[in-house]
């Protein structure tokens, strides 16, 4: 037998690691219930929602915590195995919620009231943590519980029944498909809606109607009914919660306030509650405990202080990503109709000498809040394009704002084709290809040229 040595680089985050990446992507909302969540698992730790100045005890200790090159390293291997999986969709406002709640907080609202066992509740939370902003269940969430939370698929099939039956009607489903057919299902809707959403839903989106209609024998009048039953479906669950033509109702991560000439950056930590180190505790580890005491607290302690410095750290690199942010952008902030310049994070990244994924987790589901309004962080960040006119650079952001324009201004029974709207934007000095155009239109939402073909009467 023939033996061989073999050399291979391999990097593993330890779990301090984890706990100080998943704390640098949340935002004021997330890290709020966080909060909470860990000073009632930890003892020695308390919380309270004045926002006085806390006096961090062991101080030595939290100056020997020398790990942002370490954390920024460690970033780096975990962010090449994520494959930039961010969902862009904002939603507030959702039906029977409390103004300004979120669709998480909503979900975990309708959870904790509901008399279950705890042990159940802690599953469909795991759930409505793993519920993306849209309403639809994270990519290998049921698989992700099911190793958590170890229990037979029957099991876990009952337990996302009961998940999807929370408000907004289709929250948890994995797809387009299940969203509507849950929403049908607790509307009553007619078996013909059903089976078309089951069987039909490619050639719908389609404009197919004359095919559904010849292909299940129904009139065009019956098809149209059912087609009334699947329009009043939301298809983003999670779309009650951010109005598209609306201000949106969110809490802002930081404020941008204008002085003079100067933009001043802050953190919003006024709507997050304070950690506290327990004193009692404390005091019970300096006098009289047992050695299985004194480890047990001693272990908590370090929980509490590492949980307090990713805290302060993820405030610290916020602010130093807004502060690069607002000095790119300065002329959006500056004017009232100033334009966003193309912006990559990895402009960010080399500017603060941190990693690109830093950067990423530091805005991910975030918001901003200024003079002109509240915008998710990761609005002022654009790709570049080649302008024919002087060879200037302009704005993704742009080109899709005259996307939408012409295609507003397009006449509904003749929509206009992808080849088209590239030809029209050549025309404007804009140099883009035909895929791009349909990648942005897509992105945006809107339906291809047969989508978009509004019908006087079908024929």
């Amino acid at each position: 037998m023939e033996l061989s040595l073999q050399v291979q680089q391999k990097q593993i985050l330890s779990q301090k690691m984890q706990q100080s990446v998943e704390i640098l992507q949340m935002n004021a909302v997330t890290l709020s219930e966080y909060i909470r969540e860990f000073a009632e698992e930890n003892p020695l730790v308390e919380w309270n929602e004045e926002k006085e100045p806390v006096q961090q005890e062991n101080t030595e200790l939290l100056q020997k915590l020398e790990w942002l090159e370490e954390t920024d390293e460690q970033n780096r291997s975990l962010y090449r195995m994520e494959h930039e999986q961010e969902e862009k969709e904002r939603e507030t406002n959702a039906f029977g919620r409390k103004e300004g709640q979120s669709l998480r907080e909503f979900l975990l609202f309708q959870i904790n009231i509901q008399k279950i066992p705890a042990g159940h509740k802690a599953v469909l939370r795991f759930l409505a943590e793993s519920t993306a902003e849209s309403g639809y269940l994270e990519k290998d969430a049921i698989e992700m519980m099911m190793e958590k939370y170890p229990m037979k698929k029957s099991t876990a099939a009952r337990i996302l029944a009961q998940f999807q039956a929370l408000e907004p009607s289709g929250v948890g489903a994995r797809n387009l498909q299940e969203c509507l057919l849950i929403q049908l299902k607790q509307k009553n809707a007619s078996a013909l809606s059903m089976k078309v959403t089951r069987n039909y839903l490619d050639e719908l989106a389609k404009n197919r109607l004359s095919y559904i209609a010849k292909a299940e024998k129904v009139s065009m009048e019956r098809l149209m009914r059912a087609l009334e039953e699947i329009r009043s479906c939301q298809p983003k669950p999670g779309s009650g919660f951010a109005g598209e033509d609306n201000v949106q109702y969110v809490v802002p991560d930081v404020l941008v306030e204008r002085r003079g000439e100067e933009f001043i950056v802050t953190t919003n930590t006024a709507v997050m509650p304070r950690l506290t180190v327990s004193h009692s505790y404390v005091k019970l580890l300096r006098e009289k405990a047992d050695a299985q005491t004194e480890e047990y607290i001693a272990e908590q302690l370090k929980r509490a202080e590492w949980a307090l410095q990713c805290i302060s750290r993820r405030e610290s690199t916020l602010q130093q990503v807004v502060e690069a942010i607002v000095g790119k952008q300065r002329d959006f902030f500056s004017e009232p109709q100033g334009q966003l310049v193309p912006l990559r994070l990895v402009d960010i990244a080399e500017q603060l000498n941190i990693h690109e994924s830093t950067v990423s987790r530091a805005v991910k589901e975030k918001y901003l809040q200024c003079e002109r309004g509240v915008f998710p962080l990761h609005t002022f960040f654009s790709k570049a394009m080649t302008s024919a006119e002087a060879g200037t650079d302009v704005s993704a952001d742009s080109i899709k704002n005259r996307l939408r324009a012409i295609i507003d201004a397009e006449e509904k029974t003749k929509p206009l084709s992808d080849r088209e709207l590239t030809e029209r934007l050549t025309a404007e000095g804009v140099q883009i290809c035909r895929r791009t155009v349909a990648k942005y239109r897509e992105a945006m939402g809107i339906a291809g040229a047969s989508g978009r073909k509004r019908y006087d009467a079908e024929k």
